[in-house]
């Protein structure tokens, strides 16, 4: 997943890397077992950044550009879609795009999402990934820090659960990282990034 939300790469995707080690990961792990033996993954992390900031980066396609993706597009609306992809020639309703129904919201606390178009290779099994959904919370520390959790309950035990959980666990706290890092440094260059992992081919 190059990643989840979010990038999968968000949510969908090749999510295929192997994963990186953080120095110092800043990413909290609430996740847990329920009573019904599911398991819900429930990971957060603390953003220096007001609410609204962090909201706008969630549910407008030019927040998303700024840490998620170089190609975004929205549709904010229940029952809308937000669609991305990682090659900056992507162009909307591509088959290759990663496209995210929005199932709910509470603006400026919530939003909630399933995925309804994963690339045509992945690591995991997509219908199994298709029939979760995540849920991305913002909640106020102080004005100026946000905690975001994503969460997925629903995962049952054995394959081709297993995979999916160990898959998004990464890249839902990869994604966090990202989102974190961009209030940190700034908007992601997506140019520039992208001659810099040319360069080192």
């Amino acid at each position: 997943m190059r990643t989840s939300l979010l990038r999968a790469c968000l949510v969908a995707a090749g999510l295929a890397c192997a994963a990186p080690t953080f120095a110092a990961s800043a990413v909290i792990d609430g996740s847990r077992a329920e009573a019904d033996g599911t398991r819900t993954m429930d990971l957060s992390i603390e953003v220096p950044a007001a609410v609204p900031e962090v909201w706008a980066a969630l549910t407008t396609a030019g927040g998303w550009q700024s840490w998620a993706a170089p190609v975004a597009y929205m549709d904010f609306r229940l029952g809308g879609i937000i669609e991305t992809s990682y090659d900056p020639a992507a162009r909307a309703g591509a088959p290759g795009n990663i496209r995210n129904e929005i199932v709910a919201f509470v603006p400026q606390r919530m939003l909630a999402i399933r995925n309804v178009q994963a690339p045509p290779k992945t690591a995991f099994d997509v219908p199994t990934f298709q029939s979760l959904h995540t849920v991305i919370l913002v909640e106020p520390v102080t004005p100026a820090r946000t905690r975001v959790s994503v969460v997925q309950p629903g995962y049952r035990g054995g394959e081709p659960w297993d995979t999916v959980y160990k898959h998004f666990a990464w890249g839902n706290a990869f994604t966090l990282e990202q989102l974190k890092t961009r209030f940190e440094q700034g908007p992601v260059d997506w140019k520039k990034r992208a001659e810099q992992a040319a360069a080192k081919k």
